[in-house]
């Protein structure tokens, strides 16, 4: 895991330059509403990639941890990607538009990750993937949503909802998925490998993502 941790650490998501001048109240509006339409063709697609990686585990105590985060996903209402629509609408982005944006090519680079990852691929590469960014998410939620109400005027529940959930819930997914990816990875070399890899292809469209609202 070592390997792995080091790869999210070294382009932890917090460092790209999108992300910092959100934390600094930088960010044109313009590009936070052009974000929130992007941004949700992947949380949309999210639960399918959890999906993806719990299909892939033999082991049913494993599936049964994915299985819990698939439900916090879109098994419970509101689910995820309705907290993101209302996070939308609190910065001014209609539902209806946000629902009706069409993936960029950055966003395509990063949904065909996921997609190759999770859903065509191995359990540790699946997990690779889900773990490169779950690990991280809570800290990025929290600073997203601080950087919002210092900087935006984002203060409500409603609006900040989806930012809190995946700050406490997210300590738990990610907790989980390293537990399953290590022993996932300790099977054989090459399976540490794919997990590796997974990770580095990963984080990397995430960057090339965040890349595209860099002014």
């Amino acid at each position: 895991m070592k390997e792995i941790d080091a790869i999210v650490r070294e382009r932890h998501l917090l460092k790209h330059p999108f992300y910092v001048a959100w934390s600094r109240g930088e960010v044109a509006r313009s590009t936070l509403a052009g974000y929130a339409e992007q941004y949700y063709s992947f949380e949309r697609n999210f639960p399918r990639y959890v999906a993806g990686a719990y299909a892939r585990l033999t082991d049913p105590a494993a599936r049964r941890t994915l299985l819990e985060n698939l439900l916090d996903e879109e098994g419970r209402d509101p689910t995820h990607p309705e907290l993101w629509l209302r996070f939308a609408e609190a910065i001014g982005v209609p539902r209806a538009r946000v629902r009706a944006s069409r993936p960029a090519p950055a966003t395509r680079r990063l949904l065909r990750a996921y997609e190759d990852l999770t859903l065509h691929a191995t359990a540790p590469e699946a997990l690779g993937a889900l773990y490169a960014y779950e690990s991280i998410f809570p800290e990025v939620a929290a600073e997203k949503a601080r950087g919002l109400a210092a900087h935006y005027g984002v203060r409500s529940d409603r609006g900040l909802e989806f930012f809190r959930v995946h700050t406490e819930a997210d300590v738990a997914h990610s907790d989980a998925e390293r537990r399953i990816l290590k022993a996932e990875i300790a099977r054989s070399p090459e399976a540490r490998r794919a997990a590796i890899r997974a990770t580095e292809r990963t984080v990397g469209a995430w960057w090339t993502f965040l890349d595209a609202f860099v002014r």
